[in-house]
């Protein structure tokens, strides 16, 4: 456990807000507001010319206080554009500030955004898959099993097509924070002391229809147990609610390095998304 809240304090290492880099060769990048408050921005990178290019939504964590889009802004939109797929990461309102619904209705506020400019920015109205990590892959997961987020932001849940959490934390809050989590100011501060809101809030215990039909939770294995106890757990409850559920456990890599591996064709965290992603936009092509 001590190695499982650890992943949390790295993570924030990174929550200074990057500027999205230049696109590279071959891809647009766009950059827009989805909302009044100085957090709710995105960038979006699409391949030239697309028209109805997949979505890739990335969920940045920072243990629910801290963190920024930035953190996604590796290679990834380079590889994913190279494969005709739109990759968009963006920044939500944080805690203290703001409560983990509100982050919710941030993850399902920009993806609205998004695709109400479908047609602009080149992308499809029906193809999502949404990227989590850490923290991150809590909002992910939430929107993806909760459809109320989902509901109020009048986008149909159907389009999310699948989920990848990368070395997720909170995917089940009350039985995280019963593991020893409740010591952790992450945690604490994020979803307080009611279990009834720490159960409101978690992915596992959201799970039966409607759900993300398809999941792929990838842990660092040589350093994060923990996480890989909660995947096995939540993959095995998915399976039960007749949901597609793989877990991958990583090696060679640690808590950020997992999320860098991303877009890296070397790294084997990189094929097993790119797997994974590819199966999902293929199973759902038009």
């Amino acid at each position: 456990m001590r190695l499982f809240l650890g992943m949390l304090v790295v993570g924030l290492l990174a929550q200074a807000a990057v500027a999205a880099p230049p696109p590279a060769p071959g891809m647009r990048l766009s950059s827009y507001e989805y909302g009044s408050n100085p957090r709710q921005v995105l960038d979006i990178f699409v391949p030239k010319g697309a028209r109805g290019a997949p979505l890739i939504l990335f969920v940045h964590g920072g243990g629910w206080s801290g963190g920024a889009k930035g953190m996604g802004l590796g290679k990834q939109a380079e590889h994913f554009t190279a494969k005709g797929y739109a990759w968009a990461v963006f920044n939500y309102r944080l805690v203290p500030d703001a409560a983990v619904e509100d982050q919710a209705a941030d993850v399902a506020r920009a993806l609205a955004f998004l695709l109400g400019n479908a047609r602009a920015l080149g992308i499809a109205t029906d193809r999502v898959v949404l990227v989590g990590h850490s923290s991150g892959a809590q909002l992910a997961g939430l929107v993806a099993t909760d459809p109320q987020w989902l509901v109020k932001a009048k986008v149909p849940f159907s389009v999310i097509r699948g989920v990848v959490s990368l070395d997720g934390a909170g995917i089940d809050v009350p039985g995280i924070m019963a593991a020893g989590a409740s010591r952790s100011a992450f945690y604490k501060n994020a979803f307080g002391d009611d279990v009834a809101r720490q159960t409101r809030l978690s992915p596992l215990a959201n799970l039966g229809a409607p759900d993300a039909p398809a999941w792929l939770l990838v842990y660092d294995s040589e350093h994060n147990m923990g996480a890989g106890f909660f995947a096995e757990r939540f993959a095995a409850f998915a399976r039960k609610a007749g949901v597609k559920a793989d877990v991958v456990a990583a090696t060679g890599t640690d808590h950020m390095k997992l999320l860098g591996d991303i877009g890296r064709s070397s790294s084997s965290v990189n094929e097993s998304v790119d797997r994974f992603i590819d199966a999902v936009f293929r199973s759902g092509a038009q």
